[in-house]
């Protein structure tokens, strides 16, 4: 005995569709939170440091991975020895602890953090550029997906 359902070949293509139309939607709004958390950090990041000019905002950069599912917003470090990017994103000494008490910054980021520390006696104040403007640009990113996922199933 079998039994046929009429109409499921259409309702698994419609679904298929939907699950495309749902895909491309996060595709679209982590492109647009990625770009707009590179222009800010770009915009943000020292131009100079002790009145010597700073390449930072030539090396803030975006990466895309999983074909779009995936964003990357980072800072090439120039020095692997003067980690000048680094020190100004988190500060050094003082300014870092400051910086890093700051409840925005999960633990995630505090290790990030920790692999620039020397020594602690550090005294570079602290200039964050990237890490603002990701917080920024995420604090509403569910909402964000949710909204242009059901704008585009209508």
């Amino acid at each position: 005995m079998s039994v046929t359902v009429k109409g499921l070949a259409a309702a698994l293509k419609d679904l298929d569709k939907q699950e495309n139309i749902v895909i491309q939607a996060v595709k679209d709004i982590l492109a647009s939170t990625a770009t707009d958390i590179e222009r800010q950090a770009v915009a943000n990041a020292p131009s100079t440091w002790e009145g010597q000019p700073l390449t930072i905002k030539q090396r803030i950069d975006k990466f895309v991975e999983d074909g779009g599912l995936n964003w990357k917003v980072e800072v090439k470090v120039g020095d692997p020895v003067f980690e000048i990017e680094a020190w100004l994103e988190f500060g050094t000494g003082l300014s870092a602890k400051e910086i890093l008490s700051n409840p925005q910054y999960t633990q995630e980021v505090r290790d990030i953090a920790r692999r620039f520390y020397r020594n602690g006696q550090g005294r570079i104040i602290g200039q964050p550029y990237l890490m603002p403007s990701f917080f920024r640009n995420t604090a509403n990113l569910v909402r964000d997906i949710e909204a242009e996922i059901n704008k585009d199933l209508k």
